[in-house]
């Protein structure tokens, strides 16, 4: 897979996160003020990820982890979200380095969260696509493409169309 190929691909399925609802919960899994909390998390998030501003994006999904940690919205998200703040470092132009330094994360410490979000993500829903496609995207930014490319193939054995 060539890296242009891998760059279009990277971006292609993650123009948007999924938005946190009611029906995400059981029935009395989470006390209402609780539910709220994440709530707010999770839409503020999302509405940073819309705006990319994406490290403000992961530290609202990392709050809604710590209240509620192992929901398969919140993990998404936020692999999502590293995945968006790692090709955007990884493709930035030399010269802006020049005059506006990273202060964070490399683009591979991000890849690497993002990839641990997908894993954890695909544990909990190994039936779901999306865990297949973060995966597959955080193994590309990290240039790991034979993987990758696997990981592609496993998700089209679940959902062949998409």
């Amino acid at each position: 897979m060539s890296g242009e190929a891998a760059s279009s691909f990277t971006t292609e399925s993650l123009d948007d996160v999924e938005d946190y609802i009611l029906e995400n919960e059981g029935q009395g899994s989470v006390q209402w003020d609780t539910f709220s909390h994440v709530l707010d998390f999770m839409q503020n998030g999302n509405e940073a990820f819309r705006a990319n501003r994406f490290e403000e994006a992961i530290n609202c999904y990392s709050r809604a982890n710590n209240i509620k940690p192992g929901d398969h919205v919140i993990i998404g998200n936020r692999s999502a979200a590293y995945i968006r703040i790692s090709h955007y470092l990884k493709h930035r132009p030399p010269s802006t380095s020049e005059y506006r330094p990273l202060n964070g994360l490399d683009p591979t410490t991000h890849a690497e969260l993002a990839l641990k979000d997908a894993e954890k993500l695909n544990n909990l829903q190994s039936n779901s696509v999306k865990s297949y496609t973060l995966k597959a995207n955080a193994l590309i930014l990290l240039e790991k493409y034979e993987i990758a490319r696997d990981v592609i193939l496993s998700g089209l054995q679940i959902d062949p169309f998409r």
